[in-house]
């Protein structure tokens, strides 16, 4: 079955805004240029403790103006040793315990907050299966040494991370010393999806539909706008159970 429409995901926009406080490391002369949050909601004991570990390294990181970020570099190897637990992790849909089962939430919010903001994005990883904290398309998978999320900033001004984890919600925000003068939206597109297949077995699997999906980026200055292609991502159909 193939099907083709497109929908705005206006949650996470925050351009324009007047200077804020947000922490003890954000100047009160910086701007809030672009905020995007996922839910914990569902998530284990030892993924929120990840994504809080993880969370701590990120908060404050500084991109120079024409530098490239990289995600593992900042928050560095997750390992027993470095304090991180084991957690589910997903592998060709099956949860598996790993070292630092969560850390991909945190990159994800990151990779959405950095295209929010224009950002440009260097390198990204999607999951084999769509995460169920993020809209498919839209995440962004990290393995340490294996895949990696990088950010480039283009602008003329360094541009800050903050991290933080507020209740439920997982969150990302970039400031600059100027406000932003462009304002970004996201869109996804459903280009297909594919029916799980049914098979027998002794143990229930819920199955989950694959499908293939373009994110793209809308810019609206001076009222005109454009959108460009971020990429386009296709996850596997993971079998039912009869």
């Amino acid at each position: 079955m193939t099907t083709r429409r497109t929908f705005l995901i206006l949650g996470g926009v925050a351009l324009a805004a007047p200077a804020l406080a947000l922490g003890s490391k954000q100047s009160e002369q910086e701007h809030r240029l672009a905020e995007f949050r996922t839910s914990l909601s569902g998530r284990s004991p030892a993924q929120r403790h990840n994504a809080r570990w993880a969370v701590q390294r990120l908060n404050g990181a500084q991109i120079s103006s024409g530098k490239v970020f990289s995600f593992n570099t900042q928050v560095g190897p997750w390992t027993r040793d470095e304090g991180v637990q084991r957690a589910p992790v997903s592998y060709g849909g099956i949860l598996v315990p790993s070292w630092g089962g969560g850390v991909c939430q945190v990159s994800t919010t990151l990779y959405c907050a950095a295209l929010l903001t224009g950002l440009t994005v260097v390198e990204r990883t999607s999951h084999e299966v769509a995460p169920a904290y993020i809209p498919a398309g839209m995440d962004a998978a990290v393995a340490f040494q294996i895949a990696d999320l990088k950010i480039k900033n283009p602008f003329a001004e360094p541009v800050t991370i903050h991290a933080e984890i507020s209740g439920e919600q997982l969150i990302c925000r970039v400031t600059s010393p100027k406000p932003a003068t462009t304002e970004y939206q996201l869109a996804r597109e459903l280009v297909s999806s594919q029916l799980p297949a049914t098979i027998e077995g002794a143990h229930r699997q819920p199955g989950r539909t694959g499908v293939r999906v373009r994110l793209w980026r809308i810019a609206t200055q001076n009222g005109m706008s454009h959108r460009e292609l971020c990429q386009e991502t296709e996850y596997a159909a993971l079998p039912r159970s009869l």
